[in-house]
């Protein structure tokens, strides 16, 4: 009797054991792979900040390299449209002011958006006169591309042909926030203090574009702007060759 009774718990305890087992194999895997396949949060990567591009040179001496953007949202100009840009430009440098024009029109007919023909345009209409047709569409430039130096520095211009001393400053300088090795700002804003006698603001404002390109001093020599300060030793000394 008493060994019956043994027989039946070790057979029940070998059963128990059995199930036991087996479902710590099928659980087991499972959990571990459960653990493999839980999805983890990709590590953030910061977007990189494209350099700042060069600005383009506003003297009459040499063409402004392509400026790129950070910015995607600035229009990109039609390649054909900144062709006729490009060649309009080598003539407005020449002051050959109707032709350029002509060359700014086309590349506009191709592209309304260009805003690089928009600006040049401008600063053509203004130098023969019509400033405020030329300042609206510079404005209209800057508005398609806030972040383009040259159409700030044409806005410097338009106004200084205009008579408009204060807002031509201020665009300058604008211009020089956002690039300050951008000699003809410097230059604008000095050849404006020059017309109002203002030797001390001249100094300051001419030093460093002559710093950036010794050859304005030959130009500073020449400039009619100057007239009213041309006879300062200090003047006299900073553009001395």
């Amino acid at each position: 009797m008493v060994t019956r009774s043994l027989s039946r718990f070790v057979l029940s305890a070998c059963v128990i054991l059995t199930i036991a087992t087996g479902a710590v194999f099928y659980l087991l895997p499972k959990y571990k792979t459960s653990q493999i396949n839980t999805p983890t949060s990709p590590a953030s990567t910061p977007t990189p900040t494209p350099s700042p591009s060069p600005s383009p040179s506003p003297s009459f001496a040499s063409s402004p390299p392509t400026e790129t953007h950070s910015d995607n949202s600035v229009h990109v100009s039609n390649p054909k449209a900144l062709t006729q840009y490009e060649q309009g430009l080598k003539l407005y440098y020449q002051r050959q002011f109707p032709e350029a024009l002509d060359l700014f029109n086309q590349a506009l007919a191709i592209d309304p958006l260009c805003y690089e023909a928009l600006n040049a345009k401008g600063a053509t209409l203004a130098f023969q006169g019509e400033h405020e047709q030329g300042l609206a569409l510079i404005q209209q430039a800057l508005v398609l591309n806030p972040a383009f130096v040259y159409g700030h520095f044409n806005l410097g211009l338009a106004n200084e042909l205009a008579g408009r001393w204060d807002p031509a400053i201020a665009a300058y300088q604008r211009a020089l926030q956002l690039d300050d090795h951008d000699t003809w700002s410097y230059y604008g804003i000095a050849s404006i203090y020059g017309r109002l006698g203002k030797i001390d603001e001249v100094l300051e404002y001419l030093q460093p574009a002559i710093a950036l390109d010794p050859d304005v001093k030959a130009v500073a020599r020449d400039e009619k702007d100057f007239a009213p300060v041309r006879m300062d030793p200090r003047f006299q000394t900073i553009v001395k060759s």
